[in-house]
């Protein structure tokens, strides 16, 4: 079931009509996940907002929120529809935004000319009240096309009625905040589910997005590398102590098993040992293993993620200790750098340069072959333009799939995302400034 929201009937108009005009007038970027970082301004040493004063909410698809009280200060982050922050109980100044720039928690200004109001009662904020659950492994409840799907805005000129404005892709995704009753310009009454950017689509062609409930595991001194993932159906645990290989048991996809490091060739095979005391095939299963040599970059502190395009796996070091290990989707080409129109995962050393909660300014046609996917959830972006992120609409973890992002199981990609720092303050979207020092976290692309 997708969720309903109780608005009376010309609140939610005129929510959905403030949210459509702000999503047209503060646009989206159709290149990447990035807005505009602007420039590096002096910056005035006001106190921090206590986190319990007064509070601005956002009322645009993204507000931006600036190092300097200035239309040309370096952004820091933004904030999306609906969302709240602490703030001071005045502006600093109105230079270049008439209604105030606002100190918000933990730092930088909001001016309300772009997309921000003091008003907690504002029709916007209501509609949105939907919003992200950072404690899930999927921020909002998403829903799948079941083919092409009409996307509507609310009609300025009539009272509960739509106006068409294109289409989405048959098993596209999306999140969904809302809903609402109203008629399409034919004067068919339609039921409508809310999106992120306050246009709406059919509920009636709608199901929910059943995502993977596959995850990595946490490394400590109990659970070491190597670990091997089963990536394929059919696979099972042998035992090879006899003259001939002996069946112990099936392997389920996308179990784990932690190996003991024991190597051996039997029967003309290779093996290696699970803690359990049976071998698997080495040709059967993905292993992830310990970096025998580190990169330069390495230092005692440094969070970084070691991924291989090859084996398909992705480990989390803090220093030179492998803290978690899972599987990744890259690009479905792989090496094909030589094929025309390749789609591949660039290799590489790339720091981190944004934390997303969702990719609200994204391509959505770039995440997945053919369809759309729109506000993907736990998104990094690094300095190759390439995103890290949570897939919801595919299980193939471990094997090569998508146009050339790093794509992680949804529990995977939320543990990655609270472990980078920093963190995403509280009422924020998304930060667009990470430290650029011997901290930054890195991923490492490799062969």
């Amino acid at each position: 079931m997708l969720p309903r929201e109780s608005q009376s009937r010309n609140s939610m108009r005129r929510a959905a009509l403030l949210l459509a005009l702000v999503a047209v007038a503060c646009g989206k970027s159709e290149g990447g996940i990035s807005l505009n970082k602007g420039e590096a301004l002096e910056i005035p040493n006001v106190p921090v907002p206590p986190a319990d004063g007064p509070r601005l909410g956002a009322i645009a698809h993204t507000t931006p929120v600036r190092e300097a009280p200035s239309r040309e200060g370096r952004l820091l982050g933004y904030l999306h529809a609906g969302a709240t922050v602490a703030r001071a109980e005045k502006p600093y100044g109105t230079d270049e935004c008439p209604n105030g720039w606002y100190p918000i928690r933990p730092r930088g200004f909001v001016c309300l000319d772009e997309g921000a109001t003091l008003d907690l009662r504002h029709p916007t904020l209501s509609a949105m009240a939907i919003q992200p659950s950072l404690d899930e492994p999927m921020p909002y409840t998403y829903a799948r096309t079941k083919g092409e799907v009409d996307v509507f805005d609310v009609d300025p000129a009539k009272d509960r009625a739509v106006l068409g404005k294109g289409q989405m892709t048959g098993k596209s995704g999306a999140a969904i905040v809302g809903s609402w009753e109203a008629t399409d310009e034919s004067g068919e009454n339609r039921s409508l589910a809310m999106l992120t950017d306050g246009r709406f689509i059919d509920a009636s062609k709608l199901q929910k997005a059943e995502f993977s409930d596959f995850q990595g595991v946490e490394l400590n001194a109990q659970l070491e590398l190597p670990v091997a993932f089963i990536v394929k159906r059919g696979i099972s645990a042998w035992d090879i102590s006899g003259p001939t290989l002996k069946r112990e048991r099936e392997l389920e996809f996308h179990e784990i098993l932690p190996l003991t490091g024991r190597f051996r060739t039997s029967h003309s095979e290779k093996f290696w040992e699970t803690q359990q005391g049976d071998w698997v095939r080495h040709r059967d299963v993905t292993t992830a293993r310990k970096r025998t040599s580190m990169p330069a970059f390495v230092n005692e502190t440094r969070r970084w993620i070691d991924v291989s395009i090859i084996a398909g796996t992705a480990v989390a070091y803090e220093g030179e200790q492998p803290v978690y290990a899972t599987l990744v989707s890259v690009g479905k080409d792989r090496l094909g750098e030589h094929l025309p129109d390749a789609e591949i995962t660039q290799r590489g050393e790339f720091p981190l340069v944004s934390k997303h909660i969702t990719a609200l300014n994204a391509k959505p046609t770039g995440f997945a072959n053919r369809v759309e996917m729109h506000d993907v959830p736990w998104v990094l972006e690094l300095s190759s333009g390439q995103l890290m992120h949570a897939a919801f609409w595919h299980n193939r973890f471990g094997i090569e799939h998508g146009p050339g992002n790093l794509q992680l199981a949804p529990r995977d990609a939320r543990w990655v995302w609270f472990w980078v720092q920093p963190d995403v303050p509280a009422g924020w979207h998304a930060v667009l400034e990470l430290p650029k020092d011997d901290n930054t976290a890195i991923v490492n692309v490799r062969k």
